[in-house]
């Protein structure tokens, strides 16, 4: 199990969603294998709020740490995110043991009913997480060797200033101004709020590597847990994934794995023996079960 330095834990104040935790892992780049000096640690958890937070008017889904490295949920609401193929929240199920932070005994029930939650689904979510990366790294591609000169205007669709107001020839053209403008917006917003380490692979190499990596990351797992039933998070390909983080693929390479990985999981997602959706009915039963210990501890 992993422990962490006073100093990493400076964060922690004595909250309910402290002291009622059930689970704490390491996630991220930490518990890929994939960190690297200077990383962040960052941490997930699940805690069983008190009684009045579960049966009362009090509510709590979760909480976050100033920056959002460290993340607690009720175990409600990461129930529900499970049930949805959550790939975070899923990877908190299936985390190596050694990356454990904390775990008691409702924390373990919770860990060994992780299969429940297993669907083709999961694979879904997976292959929606890495397309998202691919749209991402594509997109600050376009503006890296082809980036908007000028920002677009209404005269340029055919539009006339009527008193302030300007008036489109056709829907058409006001949608195309739209579009472009929104588009030049974001661009903007990149260009000032551009990540500096981000910066210079993009630089570097012409694209975000990192992106890459956790683009082809998401896709094999999303084939493994399609193909092996399970959810492997420390990653056996680790030295391969950081040599795409390194750039060790061309842009135009990159794309062609990302395609062909697609195709394999798309394909697995025929074949998987996975059922189509998690066991809802098992997962409630299991949440009922974890609450009404938690009430009867607290209020005996």
């Amino acid at each position: 199990m992993t422990s962490l330095s006073e100093r990493e834990w400076s964060w922690v104040v004595a909250e309910f969603w402290e002291d009622n935790l059930v689970l704490r892992t390491l996630s991220g780049s930490r518990a890929h294998g994939l960190a690297r000096e200077g990383s962040d640690t960052d941490t997930r958890g699940v805690c069983i709020p008190p009684a009045r937070y579960l049966l009362g008017l009090s509510k709590f889904e979760q909480h976050e740490s100033d920056g959002g490295d460290h993340v607690t949920y009720a175990l409600a609401k990461f129930v529900r995110l499970a049930l949805q193929g959550n790939p975070n929240i899923m990877e908190s199920l299936f985390t190596h043991e050694d990356d454990f932070l904390f775990v008691n005994e409702a924390g373990r029930q919770l860990v060994e009913a992780r299969d429940l939650f297993l669907s083709k689904q999961v694979g879904q979510r997976f292959m929606g997480y890495a397309l998202d990366q691919l749209k991402r790294m594509e997109r600050h591609h376009r503006w890296l060797v082809d980036p908007p000169k000028t920002q677009p205007q209404p005269s340029e669709y055919g539009a006339n200033d009527s008193g302030g107001r300007y008036r489109f020839p056709d829907t058409d053209q006001q949608k195309a101004y739209d579009a472009d403008l929104k588009h030049w917006h974001h661009y903007q917003t990149w260009r000032k709020e551009r990540n500096p380490e981000r910066a210079v692979l993009e630089d570097r190499h012409g694209y975000d590597t990192k992106h890459a990596m956790h683009l082809i990351r998401l896709l094999k797992m999303g084939e493994e847990v399609l193909s092996k039933a399970t959810l492997i998070v420390r990653r056996p390909d680790a030295e391969w994934l950081l040599g795409i983080r390194d750039g060790g693929l061309d842009y135009e390479s990159l794309l062609q794995l990302a395609e062909e990985m697609t195709s394999t999981l798309n394909d697995q997602m025929k074949e998987s023996t996975l059922p189509d959706g998690p066991d809802q009915e098992a997962a409630e039963a299991l949440l009922v079960s974890l609450h009404h210990a938690a009430i009867t501890r607290e209020t005996s």
